[in-house]
C-alpha cells in the first residue's frame, strides 16, 4: 500500500515516522527501522535523532490508515476463561482423568483459601 504523500503512522513505535516512510515507499518496516538505526550510529546519534524528532512533529498523521488497518475490524472476539473440559473428550477415560485432576485442584484451592 504505497501512499502518494509522506505521512507518519498512527500505529508506529516511536512517532510512527519509520512506519510512515515504509508505507510511503512500500518497503518492509523492519528494514526502514534498521536503516535508521545504522544511520544514527554512523552520524553519532544526535543529528539523526534531531531529524527524526523534527519529522515526528512536522509530518501529518495518515488520515487513510484506519480504513485498511486490521486492528480496527468490526469483528468482536471474546475469550471464555473457563472452558468446558468435557466438550471434546476423546474417550471416557480422558474425561474421568480430567475430572479427578479438577477435583484435586479444587481441593488444593479450598485449602489454600481457607488458610490451613
Amino acid at each position: 500500500m504505497a501512499t502518494k504523500r509522506l505521512y507518519r503512522s498512527k500505529h508506529g513505535e516511536i512517532f510512527g515516522v519509520c512506519k510512515g516512510i515504509a508505507q510511503w515507499r512500500d518497503l518492509p518496516e523492519g528494514s526502514v527501522r534498521l536503516a535508521v538505526i545504522i544511520l544514527a550510529c554512523c552520524t553519532a546519534i544526535v543529528p539523526c535523532l534531531v531529524i527524526y524528532c523534527i519529522l515526528g512533529f512536522l509530518l501529518p498523521v495518515n488520515p487513510y490508515e484506519d480504513e485498511d488497518d486490521p486492528r480496527n475490524s468490526k469483528h468482536t472476539y471474546y475469550y471464555n476463561p473457563e472452558p468446558d473440559d468435557f466438550v471434546n473428550s476423546k474417550s471416557d477415560s480422558d474425561a474421568s482423568e480430567r475430572y479427578e485432576r479438577r477435583k484435586k485442584e479444587n481441593e488444593w484451592d479450598s485449602r489454600f483459601n481457607s488458610g490451613k
